[in-house]
Formats: C-alpha cells, sequence, structure tokens
C-alpha cells in the first residue's frame, strides 16, 4: 500500500475512534416540549391561553396557575434567577389592551426557583391570553 494511502487510512481509523470517544461525552439533549428551534436562546415557548404549548426549547413543562398566571418550568442547566425573561402576547388571541408580566419567579407563586413566572390581563383584571416568552 503506498504511504499516502496508509496515512489516510490511518487519520481516518483515529477520527472515527475520537468521533466515538467525544460522543460518550456529549450533552444530553434538552427536555424540549414542541420542538421549537431558537439559536442563541436557552429557553423559549409559544403558550396558548389554556396553558398548552405549541413549541418550546429549554422548557419543561407550564402551568397555569389561575386565571392568567403561568408558571414556566425552565430545563435544569438554566438558572430561573439569572434570567431577563421577555414576553409578549400571541397576536391572534390577545385583545388590544392586552398586558403581560413576566420575571423570574425565585418560587413565590410558582413554588419552584426554576420557574419563570408569566401574568396575562386587560385593564380590567387578570385574563387568559396566549403568549410567546424568550429567555436569551
Amino acid at each position: 500500500m503506498p504511504r499516502i494511502k496508509k496515512t489516510a487510512m490511518a487519520m481516518a481509523v483515529t477520527l472515527t475512534a475520537c468521533a466515538g470517544t467525544l460522543g460518550a461525552f456529549a450533552v444530553p439533549a434538552l427536555a424540549d416540549l414542541g420542538g421549537a428551534s431558537g439559536p442563541g436562546v436557552r429557553a423559549a415557548a409559544i403558550v396558548n391561553a389554556n396553558g398548552s404549548v405549541v413549541r418550546s426549547k429549554g422548557v419543561t413543562g407550564v402551568r397555569r396557575i389561575a386565571v392568567g398566571q403561568y408558571c414556566i418550568r425552565l430545563d435544569s442547566d438554566i438558572n430561573a434567577a439569572t434570567t431577563v425573561p421577555v414576553a409578549t402576547p400571541q397576536w391572534a388571541s390577545a385583545p388590544w389592551d392586552s398586558s403581560i408580566f413576566v420575571r423570574p419567579d425565585g418560587g413565590t407563586a410558582c413554588g419552584d426557583s426554576r420557574d419563570v413566572f408569566v401574568g396575562t390581563g386587560t385593564a380590567s383584571g387578570a385574563r387568559d391570553t396566549g403568549f410567546h416568552v424568550v429567555i436569551p
């Protein structure tokens, strides 16, 4: 076998072995509920007014705890206390006078420090409204 061919073969075997070894140390996939894609975003979700998730990334659950109040559970590798969450009402289902409030919960309303709290409503009070939330 010519020397160039032997060298190429040795490199291919080495690269294959390295890829197999690195695969053993790969980071486990995040528990996305709806399979959303968001490069550069740790977590994001589109949530319907009833609390069901349309699609998400980095979110393991959403609970509607009261009218217009939702708890977004983040993947365990995301520290909610250090996030700056951003939320907006869904275009299709929100009235024009909608309000939305979001905060890292710290266990206050949701009971767990891994949760982000989202409140939705109008000038007349709390109201179930679909929303989008992003945690950069």
